[in-house]
């Protein structure tokens, strides 16, 4: 890859975190299989009395601070994990059922019966997070692999891509640069699967928009404005690395006096 080593060390070091997520991961991952080989499963007077939240003050003794148990709710939502409080505290696994065949599971930290920290979520539709967790959302830098096979490392906030982010596609292209609302939005950078550079600007809502070059390839380039992913407004086109148009263009087309090129030759004089 012929990516810039300002964006090459931003993504070790996303990488370096996510492989710390993944350690705690695995880590939580042995504890489960150990819980499930002992097969400690709660009984049904806390599973009980954690789901009617009536605790009895023999009952919240019990459940203040317990081992590791597994807790098969009535939902048939399963948790693995210590109980605090009454509640989900600690490291542990949660399984959504949304039906027989399809649920949620996450691995990971809680905190008060929230996902919160380092943690892992594999979504109904296959895509799988890792990364960080904030009251129950995906804050922090985290990694998103989709089942389509396209992968996005970098910032969320409140489980949308926000700020410095890196998407590949599953070709090979990458962008590298800010998101918003889960968008491609400002400035950033987009590479082929070569590690070509193709585009370096301003982005709104996944589309290339504001200043901005586009290159084709070498000596074949656009720089200047663009809107909704088209150049439009005032641009140089270059061509075997020579100038061959400067001014305005009109939805990727040169444009003069608000006529494009084809329509000015075409007049009969």
């Amino acid at each position: 890859m012929n990516l810039s080593k300002e964006y090459v060390d931003i993504y070790n070091e996303y990488l370096k975190f996510i492989n710390e997520v993944e350690k705690d991961i695995k880590a939580i991952n042995k504890i489960e299989r150990n819980v499930l080989k002992r097969n400690h499963i709660a009984t049904e007077e806390e599973i009980k009395a954690i789901e009617e939240e009536k605790i009895i003050e023999e009952e919240k003794n019990i459940l203040k601070k317990s081992g590791n148990k597994i807790y098969n709710f009535s939902n048939g939502d399963v948790y693995i994990g210590k109980m605090e409080d009454c509640k989900m505290n600690g490291k542990g696994s949660y399984e959504f059922r949304i039906s027989d065949e399809v649920s949620i599971k996450y691995t990971g930290n809680f905190k008060d019966n929230m996902k919160d920290g380092y943690g892992t979520c594999v979504f109904a539709n296959g895509n799988i997070y890792t990364g960080n967790f904030q009251k129950d959302m995906m804050n922090g830098i985290g990694k998103i692999i989709y089942k389509n096979e396209d992968e996005y490392i970098g910032n969320w906030q409140d489980n949308q891509k926000y700020g410095m982010g890196i998407y590949k596609w599953k070709e090979g292209c990458i962008y590298v640069g800010e998101f918003k609302n889960s968008k491609m939005e400002g400035y950033g950078v987009c590479y082929d699967k070569d590690g070509k550079l193709i585009y370096d600007g301003e982005w709104k809502n996944n589309l290339i928009h504001g200043q901005g070059t586009y290159i084709w390839e070498e000596g074949k380039k656009y720089e200047g404005e663009f809107m909704h992913g088209k150049k439009h407004g005032q641009g140089i086109f270059y061509l075997n690395n020579e100038l061959v148009y400067e001014g305005t263009w009109k939805f990727d087309k040169p444009s003069i006096f608000n006529r494009s090129l084809e329509e000015i030759f075409s007049l009969k004089f």
